[in-house]
């Protein structure tokens, strides 16, 4: 009888790693392009900032806060089913439809939670990480950190709930 090799956590969490790096690698390139046809519908149908969200993207140094623009949807367009699956998959992460998505300096939300301040903060972090980091670096690394540790545990997804919900900018 063959006995199959043990994989120590580390050894496992080191293979998850190195995977989750050539997953986003592989697939970045089609969500960038995904998310540049988003970004361009919601910059031609979408709202500009009012005065509050404006303050607050001014605050976390985002550079020309009217260059973006919210569009309210009741079913929020995602890239393909299989990719997301895969994502799912692979993370361990039970997907719910998202109530926010941002393209660039676009933000898609549900009418449903139109209205949340905390919300829109929370996008207006990630256009700002966007920004910060460069689109394709940007889909690279948010994707990578949501295989490895899940939505919840990604850095760039603390970031954004951290600012979103312990400032006010108002």
């Amino acid at each position: 009888m063959v006995s199959s090799p043990t994989i120590s956590p580390l050894g496992f969490r080191r293979f998850r790693q190195a995977t989750a790096q050539l997953a986003a690698k592989s697939v970045t390139p089609f969500v960038h392009r995904w998310i540049l046809r988003q970004e361009a519908i919601i910059q031609r149908q979408g709202r500009p900032l009012v005065a509050a969200e404006i303050a607050f993207a001014r605050f976390i140094g985002l550079a020309k806060p009217e260059n973006v623009r919210i569009l309210n949807v009741v079913r929020m367009p995602l890239p393909a089913g299989w990719l997301l699956k895969f994502i799912a998959r692979f993370s361990r992460v039970v997907l719910a439809d998202p109530v926010a998505l941002t393209a660039g300096r676009g933000i898609y939300l549900q009418a449903a939670i139109a209205d949340d301040p905390v919300v829109i903060r929370h996008e207006l972090v990630h256009v700002r990480q966007y920004e910060r980091l460069g689109r394709q670096l940007f889909l690279k690394r948010y994707i990578r950190e949501c295989l490895v540790e899940g939505y919840v545990g990604a850095p760039l997804e603390k970031e954004a709930r951290y600012l979103s919900a312990s400032i006010d900018s108002g």
